[in-house]
């Protein structure tokens, strides 16, 4: 089945039964279980299946109950963003969000920037606002740098504006989409004071700036764009015709990207990474191929890969994620590449919680969220093997299982458009945190032995 969400697990032979019986608990007015609604919107959906989930989404909304955290989202831009609506609440479910979105009257962004009047006229979790170029664009002769600087400053102003109308009218943060990048004329477009290309590049880095400096927070609408392709990100006739800022058919997708920041704002962004460890960190079995069979580095495309991933990991690590190693293995063997292999990145340091014995992964996963001090659905699993996958997703649903899928070159790209580790800017807390929960693991090791 094509799918936008790669990351998440095949969709599963009984979907539609397992549906049909949350959609019946959600018709007599019950919340249906957390975790198995969680599974089922989580999965490679297809348009019908997607469909489905908006409409579970839709009725749960209504419903009264616990572990679903809810956000209710004001949509403000000058373009038609009601599109966006029910894929956000399918898109929420996946991620343990209940998300009603409410779309502020059409063009309404000087209405709700600058006077007084709330047009959502309800308290809010966060306004996003998607702005087009139109809103922000002053006059901006080419190669006039001084016309470029005062466009730019304006762009700055409007968006102070909404940060300022979301936290006096709703009493929210707002969250500002940068501007997606636009089909160039030339190769020197950004070299050329007052093109659009510069000009957008230039909002956008004012815009994270701006988050930088906790004045509002910001979706990063041009990277999914650069990721999806331009082309295909941009419908230039639902665009004149329908006033739609992009392809409406990538709503979940968008839809997705944005719960991630969303489900980060509410604390629900993954904390730890579990790592199997043959074929996921190094190709082949150590305790079969020894330390010099093992496929890491070495001039391959295999083993670059692997190295390639070690180094994400790592970079995970040193945004504040905890690592953590489970796999089946003896300990003393799983260990060795960690302390005797050239090309190995990651090291024993590295690891705040190092699981390798023969019990099965989701006991041994069980084990290290409980020394880590960290409840599983904190936690995000690798691993290469697909039958492993499925018993953890299976025994243990609230971990978030990512389909990273057996060719090392696609696990970087799995685990980062996954979303699980969105989170809003880093602070000099955030990149302490691995090493506090490696200290809180240390601390249960001790304890245990006694």
């Amino acid at each position: 089945m094509n799918t936008f969400f790669p990351w998440r697990p095949p969709l599963e032979e009984n979907w539609a039964a397992r549906v049909a019986e949350l959609e019946a608990i959600a018709a007599g007015g019950e919340m249906p279980d957390y975790a198995a609604t969680r599974s089922v919107a989580n999965q490679q959906l297809g348009p019908r299946q997607q469909l489905r989930i908006e409409r579970l989404g839709k009725r749960l909304g209504k419903i009264k109950g616990n572990g679903f955290t809810r956000i209710e989202l004001g949509l403000l831009g000058n373009r038609t963003l009601s599109y966006l609506c029910d894929p956000l609440g399918a898109a929420g479910l996946a991620r343990g969000l209940l998300v009603s979105a409410h779309e502020a009257p059409y063009d309404g962004v000087a209405g709700f920037a600058f006077s007084a009047k709330n047009c959502f006229e309800r308290g809010l979790d966060a306004v996003l606002a998607v702005l087009d170029e139109s809103t922000l664009q002053g006059e901006r002769p080419l190669l006039d740098r001084a016309a470029e600087d005062e466009a730019v400053l304006e762009a700055e102003r409007i968006a102070s504006a909404i940060a300022e109308a979301a936290r006096s009218k709703t009493g929210c943060p707002a969250i500002i989409a940068t501007l997606p990048p636009c089909i160039q004329l030339t190769s020197a477009d950004i070299a050329t004071p007052g093109s659009i290309a510069r000009f957008r590049l230039r909002v956008n880095m004012m815009l994270g700036d701006g988050a930088a400096e906790g004045r509002w927070l910001m979706w990063d609408q041009a990277a999914l764009a650069s990721r999806i392709g331009i082309e295909r990100w941009f419908d230039p006739i639902a665009y004149h015709s329908a006033k739609v800022p992009f392809n409406v058919e990538l709503c979940p997708l968008a839809a997705d990207n944005i719960a991630s920041l969303l489900a980060a704002m509410t604390g629900k962004s993954a904390r730890a990474l579990v790592l199997d460890l043959d074929n996921t960190l190094w190709g082949g079995v150590i305790g079969d191929d020894g330390l010099a069979g093992i496929r890491i580095g070495q001039n391959s495309a295999e083993g670059e890969a692997f190295v390639a991933f070690q180094n994400f990991v790592l970079g995970l690590r040193k945004r504040g994620v905890v690592l953590a190693v489970c796999s089946k293995n003896t300990d003393a063997v799983a260990r060795e590449p960690f302390r005797r292999h050239p090309d190995m990145l990651l090291k024993e340091e590295h690891i705040a919680v190092f699981q390798a014995n023969w019990d099965d992964k989701a006991t041994n996963i069980r084990a290290i969220a409980e020394k880590l001090g960290l409840g599983l659905e904190s936690l995000a699993y690798v691993d290469d093997n697909p039958a492993e996958r499925e018993r953890v997703r299976r025994e243990l649903p609230l971990v978030s299982t990512i389909e990273v899928g057996e060719d090392p070159s696609f696990f970087i790209d799995r685990v980062a458009g996954s979303g699980l580790f969105d989170h809003l800017p880093l602070n000099c807390d955030d990149l302490a945190r691995a090493n506090s929960y490696g200290g809180r693991a240390a601390v249960a090791e001790i304890r245990a032995r006694v």
